[in-house]
């Protein structure tokens, strides 16, 4: 029984460890948008951002889309920016009709398949399938603060993760006790 215990224990302080060092800086990115300027992510710096990489004709992602419009309304007055990126071939001509049929309450855009596999670093020799809806959130000062790809349990209940997410970004950062100190 100690040894499960212990075993747990260790499993669950290794996945705290490693959600805690995830932490990266975004790399440079650009979302062409229809009839209007394209969105650079680090024009977002001092805003949490909430980016979903989306296929316009995939159900999950037409979905998330709808699902996405609450939220956004909800976390907007808070300093969160909701952005979706579609990549599928010929995005750039079906982002228009996705936007008329889905409204979204916040940018939608395209981008190559090439780039968005380049900034979520995916190998374009990986023969491992890339799922869609995939979400990066990132903080304010511009780290990904955490990746959800297509296929992770994340999406199992988007709606209550999601939201998940962005209070625990939303939370005060720990003061640094370096600066503190007296002399």
């Amino acid at each position: 029984m100690r040894t499960t215990i212990l075993v747990l224990l260790s499993t669950a302080l290794a996945f705290v460890a490693t959600a805690a060092d995830t932490a990266k800086p975004s790399p440079p990115f650009t979302i062409v948008r229809p009839g209007g300027p394209p969105i650079q992510l680090s024009q977002f710096r001092g805003k949490i951002v909430a980016l979903a990489f989306i296929h316009t004709t995939c159900p999950h992602c037409q979905t998330l889309t709808g699902m996405l419009g609450p939220i956004a309304r909800d976390y907007a007055p808070k300093g969160v920016q909701f952005l979706e990126c579609a990549f599928n071939q010929g995005a750039d001509q079906l982002v228009p009709q996705f936007i008329q049929q889905f409204q979204p309450s916040f940018p939608v855009g395209w981008s190559t398949d090439a780039a968005v596999r380049t900034y979520l670093q995916y190998s374009v020799m990986d023969t491992k399938m890339f799922y869609v809806p995939h979400m990066v959130f990132l903080d304010r000062r511009g780290m990904i603060r955490a990746d959800y790809p297509g296929e992770s349990g994340f999406f199992q209940n988007p709606d209550t993760n999601i939201r998940a997410q962005l209070d625990s970004l939303l939370k005060p950062e720990p003061a640094t006790t370096a600066g503190a100190k007296k002399k």
